[in-house]
């Protein structure tokens, strides 16, 4: 094999060692952006059920308020 062709052959696999290497930490990255993601995603969930328990809560209470008012006789 001719040295020249060699060398061509050591810098391809250089190159692809590296791009294996870039490859494997912009995997590990995405990784960790897509966990944080769903840590913020599960918390947020979290949040809207508490809101629509709360919420849930109010008109219950709303309505015993306005039940209320509805049996006074105002006349």
């Amino acid at each position: 094999m001719d040295l020249d062709k060699l060398e061509q052959l050591e810098r391809w696999v250089d190159r692809l060692v590296e791009q294996h290497r870039r490859m494997k930490q912009a995997k590990a990255q995405a990784e960790v952006c897509l966990q944080e993601r769903d840590t913020e995603f599960k918390a947020l969930n979290e949040q809207i059920r508490r809101y629509e328990r709360e919420r849930a809560a109010l008109k219950d209470r709303l309505t015993k308020i306005i039940g209320r008012f509805e049996h006074l006789d105002l006349s």
